[in-house]
């Protein structure tokens, strides 16, 4: 099992992040970038702004932690979008793996952003594509 100072070391400049913010839901995307079904995520500009969020960066490599807080993967940002909740396209939202339909990927955000308490259809979010570099 990897110790996170030591993926940590391997890795100058990574940050560390989730995918998700409750265990189940951690686990789940974890296990969907693991199964390959999805390479892409997105991150509110609001949670950035206020210093819950790391802004990505293309080209540096991050380390997502599993539930527990362990390192799962380490990712490298390929490509960022700036758009909104509502400008959001099929094609990028589909490529978050979580979904089948932009409708269902519009609800299961919306309903997220809600629960953090920061949701508008005209909110700020950054897509990321990512590849994944190293998986433990």
């Amino acid at each position: 099992m990897a110790k996170l100072e030591e993926v940590l070391a391997r890795y100058p400049g990574a940050q560390t992040f989730s995918f998700g913010d409750t265990p189940e839901l951690i686990s789940a995307l974890t296990a969907l970038v693991r199964s390959g079904a999805k390479r892409a995520t997105c991150t509110a500009l609001a949670d950035v702004e206020a210093g819950r969020e790391t802004m990505p960066v293309v080209g540096r490599r991050d380390v997502a932690l599993d539930a527990d807080g362990r390192p799962a993967l380490v990712i490298e940002t390929k490509e960022l979008v700036r758009t909104t909740w509502a400008g959001m396209t099929e094609e990028m939202a589909l490529a978050e793996g979580e979904d089948d339909t932009l409708e269902s990927w519009r609800a299961g955000h919306r309903r997220y952003y809600e629960r953090h308490g920061i949701f508008s259809e005209d909110m700020t979010l950054i897509w990321e594509r990512f590849e994944v570099v190293e998986a433990f």
